[in-house]
Order: structure tokens, then sequence, then C-alpha cells
């Protein structure tokens, strides 16, 4: 890596709320870490963003059921009274099923992303979410600052 990287990684570390250890964040990068954390802030890169955040929204198959109704039915092509007769059943564990067995995770995620982008889903604190450019390689970063 170069000495002009490692320098802008200090200067990002340096303007964050919560700055992380640079050298800490350097290291990550340079050992090839693509999903880390580093004094309360995440940084993931862009090439396995989509994956990680997939696996997150469908490890909690009710939160997945309790998107907007009509968000839910755009994606899955299921009337969007019936999903909104199942919102209010509190049937969202099974939506969320649902929507994982129709093989609509992607399509779902793809498009939770395009509209709220990922700080919405990354950065619990204020949704923000930053980008840092270095050896080649995006990094999506969020300071959650806990």
């Amino acid at each position: 890596m170069k000495y002009s990287e490692i320098k802008n990684i200090r200067q990002f570390c340096e303007t964050l709320t919560s700055t992380p250890d640079w050298r800490e964040v350097t290291q990550a990068i340079v050992d090839g870490s693509s999903d880390f954390e580093v004094g309360g802030v995440r940084f993931i890169n862009t090439d396995s963003i989509d994956e990680i955040q997939q696996s997150e929204i469908s490890s909690d198959l009710y939160c997945l059921g309790c998107f907007n109704d009509w968000f839910i039915a755009d994606i899955t092509e299921i009337d969007v009274d019936v999903i909104r007769a199942m919102q209010k059943a509190d049937a969202f564990e099974a939506i969320g099923k649902l929507i994982i067995s129709l093989g609509k995770l992607e399509e779902l995620q793809a498009a939770y992303a395009s509209a709220d982008g990922y700080g919405h889903h990354f950065n619990h604190y204020d949704f923000s979410e930053e980008e840092l450019r270095v050896d080649g390689q995006m990094f999506h970063v969020f300071d959650n600052r806990n």
C-alpha cells in the first residue's frame, strides 16, 4: 500500500466522529478484510455489502415481514391486500418465510438498498454512510457512535 493511501486512511478516520484507530483500519484493509469494525465504525467492502445485507435481513424473518405492505407486494407480486391482512394478523415471520421461499430475498434487498441506501440498515445511529476509496477498493463506512 502506498504512503498516500495510508495518509488518506488516516485523514478519513480523523474526520469521523468516533475516530477509529487508522492503523487498525489500514491493517484490516491490508489483511483483505471485507467486513470489519474498528472503534464503533463498521467498514464493508462494496463487493461484499449486498451479500452481507441479504444475510443479515434473512436472519430475522420477523423483521423481514415488517417491510411496508406495498413494498413486499411489489417485490413478491402478491396482492397488497393479502400482505396487509397477514401483517394485521401478526404473521410477520410467515411473510419473511414466504419472501425467502419465493426466492425474492435478493430482489428485496436490492430494492431496499436502492430506496434507502445502506446506511438505513447498517447505521442505526443516524442512517448515514461514508465512502472510503483505497488501494483500488471502495468501502462503505458506518459510524454508529454507540
